[in-house]
């Protein structure tokens, strides 16, 4: 499938592009221009697969029946463990090609907690913080969308649910990841980030929601918080929105306010002695998506003696 640019020869396949991770890449490279010539949409699970782009639907193809040498470039927008074999695969036969996919970037609920963390700490110096984290299915993929949704039906239909991404139930239902190492990838991302002035230690859950996130994040700071210069000082802040209000329908919750946006929502901040509680709520796959398609970015505007020439 090729979607053609005549300002552009920089071909792309995009591996997973009817994920939610890939779609949101997709509409990303849209709303941003990026010039391609020649788009590749690549699927794992689905030989029936269309994804949007440019205004149209596009069959994907399977890897099976794509050459990688027929692009320049190659982003992974799915976890799945067949893609990254795939992507291992298709460096091995280029090693020069460029490639990007969710193991080169940061994990978001790492980069809206920094993002976060920075205000507090220039304004009153944050110790330390504890991040207890809400993932959507979508965060497993087009698959863990589909086994929400189904078993949602067929618990409605007295059935019971046959887990096959999770481990367990997730219609109706809260576990912990059973990627203990998740938590862990957050701590090191959220450190890097901020060049480890604030140890934050995350506890992340799965919840039985389609896309979006939530945080509920306590820091312990070495000062008293004025609220009235926290709450300017988020007003300033690039990518944060305050949400306050004493009215239920005023709090940001992933359905109603992260869908495709950059920023992290807060809400319900409240203040005790040397500690603050904040709910932040975000799009992962969007923030994600931002840095692969960044990074894509980045590939064009190399100088025409390049690798992707």
């Amino acid at each position: 499938m090729r979607v053609s640019d005549a300002t552009s020869h920089f071909d792309l396949a995009v591996l997973g592009a009817d994920d939610p991770l890939g779609e949101a890449v997709l509409r990303l490279l849209e709303e941003r221009e990026v010039a391609i010539g020649k788009l590749y949409p690549l699927t794992l699970n689905d030989t029936e697969a269309t994804v949007a782009f440019a205004g149209k639907d596009w069959p994907c193809m399977t890897e099976a029946e794509f050459d990688f040498n027929q692009t320049q470039a190659l982003v992974v927008a799915t976890r799945a463990a067949a893609a990254q074999s795939l992507a291992v695969q298709a460096l091995a036969a280029r090693p020069a090609m460029p490639v990007v996919g969710v193991a080169g970037i940061e994990p978001a609920p790492a980069v809206v907690v920094a993002r976060v963390l920075r205000v507090i700490d220039a304004l009153a110096g944050a110790h330390s913080a504890e991040a207890f984290v809400a993932l959507s299915v979508a965060m497993a993929g087009k698959v863990g969308v589909d086994e929400l949704s189904n078993q949602t039906r067929g618990l409605f239909n007295l059935a019971s649910p046959d887990p096959e991404v999770f481990p367990l139930q997730i219609a109706f239902n809260l576990m912990p990841l059973s990627d203990q190492t998740y938590d862990a990838s957050l701590a090191e991302a959220t450190a890097r980030l901020l060049g480890n002035t604030v140890e934050v230690g995350y506890s992340s859950i799965q919840a039985p929601i389609f896309f979006g996130a939530a945080v509920m994040l306590h820091v312990r700071v070495e000062k008293a918080v004025d609220m009235e210069k926290l709450r300017q000082a988020f007003a300033r802040a690039d990518g944060v929105t305050l949400m306050e209000s004493e009215l239920p329908a005023g709090i940001p919750t992933p359905a109603t306010d992260a869908a495709d946006s950059d920023d992290v929502f807060i809400g319900r901040i409240q203040a005790g002695e040397n500690h603050l509680k904040l709910w932040l709520v975000f799009d992962p796959l969007r923030l994600e998506a931002a840095q692969i398609v960044g990074v894509v970015e980045n590939w064009i505007d190399k100088p025409t003696n390049s690798m992707l020439t």
